[in-house]
């Protein structure tokens, strides 16, 4: 139809055929005057302009052949209006195809018209042709290449930012959304944007207005903020309970971090991302897992007894994961949280101290990490796919193992049987190592240093996809993300495998309802070998480790001809530990507003946490030959080790908030409702099988079959609310209270815990009339806060007597005359124990300065527990309780945060941004129970001892030491010239928490590039380091004077009892094995210092947008984690925060069930058994589409 009307009128205007039937090419000026007849033209939408000026008919000889043209910075319609007006040519164009034009200027001097085309669309993406006195100009067709060149070369946008009444807002921020490009209004509000695709999203914002979001096309010059309903001072925070509020309502400290930053260099778990982003918040990594074991503290610890838990409250959507409240239970949310999947997270804010969680009472004694997912704004659908792979590998950069001496038990005895490296130093020479075979030959290999214990370590893969769905509407949401993880381990043969869904919805009911639903779920599949981190770098370098990989068909690596012990590889294969993960937590929220001024929420969720574990030990036995060897002496028996773990959490919370404004005062009010309903099932069995059968039903019965269950249930019911008032926008103050009813409490106690506290924000800058009116000061505000709650340290049924089975019971059964099991009492309970009270306050100062460019923030906080849970003096047979509040402690802490930004801008194109973190931290004990004689030991879950003094930091380490006189010199033997250690007297030095702590953030913006980079620092504390390495000879110390015999350093003899006189002449005896035992027996050499400096993140990110129907953006980015690490000349052992290796331990699985006086390391702080590995250097890349 539309073609046979068109053809004629192509006929009438003497045109050519083919660019009409185009259907977007009409000649507008000709056809003028039939324009209304045209409805087929206009309902097809072939909307062109007038480009020629003068009459229909123009005379061809009063036309001017020749184009002289000389305008500057104009738009390309009015020079081919000039060209028309010279020359009678006509011009077909879409309209359309105009909008992306930039302006020209042209210079052009009797010229034809086709020479002054070729100038006026060149470098527009536009193409003409010339026919009869006719151009047509269309889009050029372009290639993907010319796609990604024109994303280069889009329009100008130029426009004025103002508010409500017409008054121009100096310093609003306006960014390309997606990208990292942004530019400021000027001192009349406007503002240029250079090279801008019309379809990019552009997002405006400014301090106090509603930040808007707008298609770049669709800009008219001047752009309308309005203010913000909240008229808020910097940013909204979501506080406790979902809450959202002013941060500068807020009385106490309160720190976010984006997703885009925890993911920027794809550290693969949530809280690795957040490492050195927030200041005041510890997180150590402290083993090389695929799963690593993390230690997470806020502000330090506020408690030291022997059930003390100090890790933060982790909120997801919400939803508590609150497990319960000792320290078993902390180290289950942790590993939730490394559970779920970076690449879905929003954003995370940190609510510092019980000053910013008074309302979670108890649970959020020690802050409250809230983690929020994606939110789905309304739109099209979007869909986002990425890619990361990444590459871990051991940093042996900085170990400083001895690498010149090789096996023996003294420096001049070669010994190939020994496994320790005490032998002369390396010549080259071919030696014989280990034992005979069955016919009598030894191994021979080159007596010379390799690198086969490092290079024994695999480079371990990540490989992360992810996709996500979302689209949202006026009414609904939806978001669904979908992840995978596939990747392989520092030890040969480890690999682990996740998958996540995360599925967030939202419903609006009418205007004044809304159901949210949120599910996450993730499962992670892993197969682990052995332990043999240890075994493995203290092995003689000069052993060619990596020879004996295949164990089965190498002759020397077999289980009967390797050289010392059991092939680490074979250790690796024959036991093996498979573990699956289950983690789910899902959530319903319903949100009512009842009345303008009344509004309730109520939110059920369910968090839940399993584990299935399998652990199987193959059987070895040796020939009768290999029984030479001591480490082969008996067969090693199959195992088998089965775990079953479950923990659930089902959660409610109820809250009716109230808002009303009166004058110059704004009340708001909440009131709710909290139940906590905690479940934990435990159960353990292991055997010794008869046949590699593994299963217990094989177990030998002459040894029976080893179990261990424990269920525990507890539930808390609360009572909370809050009242907040503020004056006149620049004075508030809150006041919070809470009462608890908790069933760790014995009956009669029940109901009696109630909580309260108290914040207050002063707005100065409103408040003094003279900082009002400085306009270089931006920001000035003051916080202070109070509050007196509690650290819930109270264990399930510690409250309650509990029996516990005893074998062998004193008693015999007198039948049989074997003993018999029975019940004994582990503890006499307190029914009156308290949870452990505590003080804190808080202030801080917050200044920002042009514009907020410069802010600066500073915070000091003060703790005080006065009842830290320990055991008292009090004999068993008493039936008096062997616990109560006896212990005093506290905990202060100065937090200081800087920000520039941007610290340099040139145009929009460069942008460089800086911030930067310091805390410090200290402690002190006050008071312990009498029975400790001013000195409280701790173990941590490896069994090392950790001593919290009176009047001195929890924790110190307990070492030994030499025997030394009372000026502090080593005093040595008289005639072998050798040190003593002194066991009757052990020391007690260092901390086991930093004090200082910091960190600097730079971000560099070029265009579409962006390089960020991240460094950390912490110092003030110790590490021990264990002594293995010095008992084995591989420890750079036992290169002391080259292992020659020398006089001891700083050495006295005492010549009479008393007296003592310096040495000068006496060596001594051995400086091989013999000495070097001493040394690590005065485990003080194994105590370094744990300063470091790590840049923590490199990452070069590069982001274009794609002019394609289907594919909206394309980023991609290279990145490095801890690819630097400095640390102090005296530790030689390696990184100070990785207190294991990869590989499983012996006391992974503990005995449950049993109490024990240890606790995790959330208490004691970071520290290292024998298995000690260097750090990891992490590196990668990531592709991302979204369509």
């Amino acid at each position: 139809m539309y073609k046979n009307f068109t053809k004629p009128l192509c006929i009438l205007l003497g045109y050519i055929e083919k660019p009409i039937r185009m259907l977007n090419l009409v000649r507008l000026q000709e056809v003028k005057c039939l324009w209304k007849r045209l409805n087929l033209i206009l309902a097809m939408k072939l909307i062109a302009i007038l480009l020629l000026t003068g009459m229909v008919h123009v005379s061809a000889s009063t036309l001017a052949q020749k184009i002289t043209i000389n305008q500057k910075n104009v738009r390309i319609e009015t020079v081919l209006d000039e060209i028309g007006k010279q020359s009678g040519y006509n011009f077909f164009l879409d309209v359309k195809i105009l909008k992306n034009t930039r302006p020209i200027s042209i210079n052009a001097y009797n010229l034809s018209v086709e020479e002054v085309l070729n100038q006026c669309l060149k470098g527009q993406s536009l193409v003409f042709t010339i026919e009869d006195r006719i151009v047509v100009i269309k889009e050029k067709e372009s290639s993907f290449l010319d796609k990604v060149i024109d994303s280069f070369n889009t329009q100008d946008l130029h426009g004025v930012v103002i508010d409500e009444k017409g008054n121009p807002l100096l310093g609003a921020s306006i960014k390309i959304k997606g990208t990292n490009r942004s530019v400021r209004s000027g001192k009349d509000g406007s503002f240029t944007f250079k090279n801008v695709d019309e379809k990019a999203i552009i997002s405006i914002s400014f301090i106090g207005y509603k930040t808007l979001e707008i298609e770049a096309g669709k800009i008219n010059g001047t752009i309308t903020l309005k203010t913000d309903v909240a008229k808020l001072d910097e940013v909204t925070v979501t506080t406790a309970y979902g809450i959202e509020r002013s941060k500068k309502e807020l009385g106490y400290s309160v720190a976010k971090v984006t997703g885009e930053e925890i993911n920027r260099a794809n550290s693969g778990n949530i809280l690795n991302g957040l490492v050195g982003k927030v200041s005041g918040l510890n997180i150590m990594t402290q083993s090389s897992e695929m799963s690593p074991k993390m230690r997470v503290l806020l502000r330090g610890i506020r408690s030291f007894g022997q059930s003390s838990n100090n890790q933060p409250l982790f909120v997801f959507n919400g939803a508590p994961l609150s497990f319960g409240s000792d320290a078993e239970s902390a180290d289950r949310a942790v590993e939730f949280i490394n559970n779920l999947n970076p690449a879905d997270i929003e954003d995370v804010t940190v609510l510092k101290g019980a000053n910013g969680t008074a309302m979670y009472g108890p649970e959020g004694i020690n802050g409250v990490i809230l983690i929020t997912t994606k939110k789905v704004k309304q739109g099209e659908l979007i869909v986002n796919a990425r890619v990361n792979s990444s590459y871990t590998r051991m940093d042996f950069r900085q170990r400083t193992d001895q690498r010149t001496f090789g096996v023996g038990d003294e420096v001049s005895f070669f010994g190939g049987k020994s496994a320790d490296s005490w032998g002369p130093a390396y010549d080259g020479r071919i030696i014989s190592i280990g034992y005979p075979d069955i016919n009598g030959a030894f191994q021979k290999v080159p007596y010379q240093d390799l690198d086969d214990r490092y290079n024994f370590f695999n480079v371990a893969r990540n490989t992360r996809t992810n996709v996500s769905l979302a689209q949202g509407d006026a009414t609904s949401t939806l978001y669904l993300g979908l992840g995978h993880v596939d990747q392989t381990g520092l030890l040969p043969g480890d690999q682990q495998n996740q998958s996540t869904v995360l599925f967030n919805s939202g419903k609006k009911i009418g205007k004044n309802a809304e159901i949210l639903i949120n599910i996450n779920y993730s499962r992670i599949a892993s197969d682990r070998g052995g332990d043999v981190t240890s075994k493995v770098l203290n092995t003689p370098s000069f052993i060619p480790l990596l020879s004996y990989k295949d164990y089965k068909n190498s002759y020397w690596g077999g289980l009967d001809n390797y050289w010392s012990g059991v092939n680490p590889y074979a250790a690796l294969d024959l036991t093996r530990q498979k573990t699956t993960d289950n983690s789910f937590t899902g959530s319903i929220t319903g949100n009512l507003k009842v009345l303008p001024w009344l509004s309730v929420k109520d939110q059920v969720s369910l968090s839940y946490w399993g584990r299935n574990q399998k652990k199987n030990a193959a059987p070895i036995v040796f020939s009768d030959f290999a029984r030479v060897d001591p480490f082969k002496r008996y067969d090693v028996e199959p195992k088998t080790e089965d775990y079953l773990g479950t923990t659930l959490g089902i959660n409610n919370d109820l809250l009716l908030t109230a808002l009303h404004k009166t004058g110059d005062f704004l009340i708001r009010a909440n009131i709710g409702n909290t139940i906590r309903d905690n479940f934990e099932k435990q159960l353990k069995t292991n055997a010794i099988l008869v046949i590699p059968v593994y299963n217990n039903i094989f177990y030998r019965s002459d040894l029976g079959i080893g179990s261990d269950e424990v269920t525990r249930q507890t539930r808390s019911i609360s009572l909370l609310g809050n009242v907040s008032l503020g004056y006149k926008d620049k004075v508030f103050l809150e006041l919070t209270g809470r009462n608890e009813w908790d069933s760790k409490r014995a009956k009669v106690a029940r109901g009696k815990d109630f909580y309260f506290g108290a914040n207050t924000s002063l707005v100065m800058k409103e408040i003094v009339p003279f900082l009002k009116d400085q306009i270089w000061l931006s920001n000035f505000r003051f916080r202070l806060s109070a509050t007196h709650t509690a650290n819930m340290n109270i264990e399930p049924n510690q409250s309650e007597r509990i029996l516990n089975l005893v074998f062998p019971y004193p008693f015999t059964n007198p039948t049989t005359g074997k003993s018999i099991l029975g019940y004994g009492i582990l503890t006499n309970p307190n029914p009156n124990i308290k949870p452990e009270k505590v003080f804190s306050q808080e202030y801080g100062l917050e200044m920002g300065f042009l514009q907020n460019r410069i802010r600066f923030d500073a915070a000091y906080y003060h703790q005080v527990n006065n009842g830290v849970i320990m055991r008292v003096g009090v004999p068993g047979w008493s039936g008096y309780p062997d616990l109560d509040n006896a212990g005093k402690f506290r905990n202060t802490g100065w937090e200081f945060d800087l920000g520039l930004n941007p610290l340099v801008e040139l145009g929009e194109d460069i942008n460089i941004s800086l911030t930067g973190r310091f805390s410090i931290n200290n402690n002190k004990v006050l008071e312990v129970s009498d029975i400790y004689n001013g000195t409280f030991i701790a173990r941590d879950p490896s069994g090392n001892p950790f001593y919290a003094r009176v009047g001195r930091s929890a924790f110190e380490f307990p070492v030994t030491d030499f025997v030394r006189d009372p000026e502090g010199r080593v005093i040595v033997d008289k005639n072998t010239g050798m040190p003593t250690v002194d066991y009757q007297n052990p020391k007690i030095m260092g901390k086991t928490l930093p004090v200082y702590q910091g960190g600097v953030t730079l971000n560099f913006n070029y265009k579409r590039f962006t390089l960020s980079t991240q460094a950390d620092y912490s110092a003030g504390n110790d590490h021990a380091f264990g002594s293995s390495t010095i008992l084995q000879g591989t420890s750079a110390l036992t290169l002391l004077n080259n292992r020659e015999v020398f006089v001891f350093p700083n050495s006295v003899i005492e010549d009479s009892p008393g007296h003592f006189v310096k040495n000068t002449s006496v060596a001594v005896s051995n400086a091989g094995k013999e000495l070097f035992s001493r040394f690590a027996d005065a485990t003080v050499h194994s105590i370094s210092s744990a300063n470091y400096w790590k840049i923590r993140e490199i990452a070069l990110q590069y982001e274009m947008p794609i002019k394609s129907k289907l594919i909206k953006k394309m980023a991609g980015s290279i990145y490095a984690r801890d690819l630097f690490s400095f640390y102090p000349h005296s530790n030689i052992y390696g990184d100070p925060v990785a207190s294991n290796g990869p590989g499983l331990k012996t006391n992974q699985v503990q005995a449950i069930g049993q109490r024990q006086e240890s606790q995790s390391n959330n208490v004691s702080g970071s520290a290292a058994d024998t298995n000690v590995a260097p750090g990891t250097i992490i590196y990668g890349f990531t592709f991302g589409l979204s369509f």
